[in-house]
């Protein structure tokens, strides 16, 4: 739930003139995670699928929500 919210915070910001959603995602400490569980799904490193999957579900449905 803490990673939807985050999420959410990370689409409003990418509404906001000058506000980028990655600055928002280094000020809530989420973007080496971010990085590290794409670029484990990307190299197809399935050691911690679940986790990297819901993590980017959660945080990914939350920015497009706060987009809208």
């Amino acid at each position: 739930m803490i990673f939807f919210i985050k999420g959410m915070i990370i689409g409003i910001a990418n509404i906001i003139p000058g506000l980028s959603g990655g600055t928002m995602a280094v000020i809530l400490g989420l973007y080496e995670r971010l990085i590290q569980s794409i670029s484990n799904l990307a190299s197809l490193k399935f050691n911690d699928f679940k986790k990297d999957i819901s993590f980017l579900v959660f945080l990914f449905l939350g920015a497009f929500v706060g987009i809208i």
